[in-house]
């Protein structure tokens, strides 16, 4: 019964902190017993179990009762099946916008081996602009997290390719989070590179598209003051 399963996830992280502070007596009862139930049950048929199960594993990451190990031989390799080609397409959506939520949670390390990987080839898919949408979302996220190398080696490229994207829907959510894309660049970038990027969207053909880039407009040229003259530098709060 679908209901059952859902209750039961919402149950999950509650008996995961008291399998930490009972550790000594139970140390692998979490990993062993619940965690496969959480990953298991984010292929789930039903929509509300799904739901459920992403809530939860997000709790118990953002609590840290999920060992660096289990992270990656559990939960990742998991999100990277369910983000396969031939994956359901609610599923492999669900899947992308939880890579993307968790990897602040995960770190540098994690993100860059195991989620950014996949993560550029979601930025492609040529079949659902869902993903595509979600990827442009987060991008700003996955920058962050991963650095500014692995952002101007690996993740600008596929960033253009959204700005330009058929769905004026991809293009807007690019627009929203372009500071955070210009934060993880260098000056050099930011003013050969991006500065021309952001004008394509100040002139899109699409109303929403161009009424996001005026409203990022401001914060992304924040990114191009100097602190040292200026005084002034952005602080992410």
């Amino acid at each position: 019964e679908p209901t059952v399963r859902a209750e039961l996830m919402e149950q999950v992280p509650h008996i995961a902190m008291f399998c930490q502070e009972n550790r000594p007596s139970i140390p692998y009862a979490f990993s062993k017993y619940l965690l496969p139930i959480v990953v298991r049950y984010l292929a789930d048929q039903n929509n509300q179990v799904r739901k459920t199960s992403q809530a939860a594993l997000l709790v118990l990451l953002e609590q840290e009762l999920i060992e660096r190990y289990d992270v990656e031989t559990k939960v990742c390799p998991v999100l990277i099946d369910l983000t396969a080609p031939d994956s359901n397409d609610d599923v492999k959506t669900e899947a992308v916008a939880i890579m993307c939520k968790m990897a602040s949670m995960v770190g540098k390390d994690i993100t860059e081996r195991l989620v950014l990987p996949r993560f550029c080839e979601m930025c492609c898919d040529c079949r659902m602009f869902h993903v595509r949408k979600v990827c442009a979302a987060n991008f700003g996220d996955i920058c962050s997290v991963v650095g500014q190398q692995a952002t101007e080696d690996m993740l600008l490229p596929r960033f253009f390719q959204l700005c330009s994207d058929n769905v004026w829907g991809v293009r807007k959510a690019c627009a929203e989070c372009f500071m955070a894309v210009s934060c993880a660049t260098s000056q050099e970038v930011r003013r050969t590179k991006l500065s021309t990027l952001f004008i394509n969207l100040i002139s899109d053909p699409s109303r929403w598209v161009r009424q996001a880039a005026f409203q990022s407009l401001g914060p992304f040229i924040s990114t191009f003051a100097n602190p040292s003259s200026s005084g002034q530098y952005f602080k992410e709060e």
